[in-house]
């Protein structure tokens, strides 16, 4: 999990890469682009991401969505991936590690031709493939970086063009229930069989694709999981629904008592995270507090660590309870909570 977070360099070494950070992300990315751009097989490189969109923040990840000849594709994605673990340490020694997301989201040079000559009535279509529903996110307004037959920068105008299109908006809000109903499920399931941490992770998903639904139906987006929290608080506050934000927070037991609580409990490495990504925020103007910026790291570095939490002593930070009444108030606030979303399908 601290790989994960990128919580592993030293104060002194965290804050010479901040001090240069733009001029080191961009040397990275340059550097990855080529290497990839090197391997056969490789047909096209889209810069997804915040730094894809010029948005870029100083713990920004790399984010790339290749395009593969099909017939090469096997050897092409073991190369990639090879290339993809190499500079890690070395950059991590600069004072911060930038991860490179590359190969779980990959197209073949057929198909993406085939995609521009189904025109508008292909849309629907193609976004029934997880790859191209989720890239139609990743990649909105991208930046093609290696384009030797022009397909990447025409992938990244097709992603831009179809990301807010009624019927896209529809069919994505369609998917956030059905995830959101299936986590509802499942939290019902948990406390049958009185799994409280069952509850607590199944709770959290929920929460979690609550909020991706309304950010949706608000006609907003935001691909960043470190800073999700916050961004959505902010939209939700200028919608009026301070409500919202408020009842969430107590719902995940990040309300503005408990934060300070769980981070003083919380692992080294869940504080050195906070550290790092509320100076980066700093660094930048960025206009946030630090107790949200801790709220969070928490929603976060939660997250990771209830994937590996499934036996044993359950460490207090991670705020699951053994009481059953207070279990029940949460799966009862819950089900006031996602009750908009549910019932947006039944109309």
């Amino acid at each position: 999990m601290e790989e994960v977070l990128g919580a592993h360099t030293e104060p002194e070494q965290f804050e010479r890469f901040i001090h240069d950070w733009e001029a080191i992300l961009s040397r990275r990315v340059d550097e990855v682009v080529q290497t990839f751009a090197e391997i056969p097989g490789m047909r096209g490189l889209i810069l997804a991401g915040s730094l894809g969109r010029g948005e870029p923040w100083p713990l920004s990840d790399i984010d790339l969505l290749p395009i593969y000849e099909r017939s090469t594709s096997d050897r092409t994605s073991t190369a990639v991936e090879l290339r993809r673990v190499e500079p890690l340490k070395r950059w991590a020694r600069e004072g911060w590690w930038s991860g490179i997301d590359i190969g779980s989201l990959v197209f073949y040079q057929d198909e993406v031709s085939q995609a521009f000559q189904n025109g508008a009535d292909g849309v629907l279509a193609r976004l029934q493939d997880p790859r191209w529903y989720h890239s139609v996110d990743k990649g909105y307004r991208g930046r093609a970086v290696y384009d030797p037959s022009g397909l990447a920068s025409r992938l990244v105008q097709w992603f831009t063009e179809n990301r807010f299109e009624a019927d896209v908006t529809r069919l994505r809000l369609a998917h956030d229930v059905g995830e959101l109903q299936e986590a509802w499920e499942r939290v019902q399931k948990s406390r049958i069989a009185r799994d409280n941490l069952g509850v607590v992770k199944e709770l959290l998903a929920a929460v979690g694709w609550l909020r991706i639904w309304y950010m949706e139906g608000w006609g907003e987006r935001d691909n960043s999981l470190a800073r999700f929290g916050s961004r959505f608080e902010q939209v939700a506050i200028s919608r009026g629904r301070r409500d919202l934000v408020d009842e969430i927070n107590e719902l995940v037991d990040l309300n503005d008592e408990m934060v300070p609580q769980r981070m003083n409990l919380a692992p080294r490495w869940v504080g050195e995270r906070h550290e790092r990504q509320w100076r980066a925020r700093q660094f930048v103007g960025e206009r946030v507090t630090r107790l949200q910026d801790a709220r969070d790291v928490l929603r976060v570095s939660v997250h990771y660590a209830l994937r590996e939490t499934v036996a044993g002593p359950i460490p207090e930070w991670l705020s699951i309870p053994d009481d059953v009444e207070l279990i029940d108030e949460k799966i009862s606030s819950l089900a006031e909570l996602i009750h908009p979303a549910i019932s947006a399908v039944d109309q």
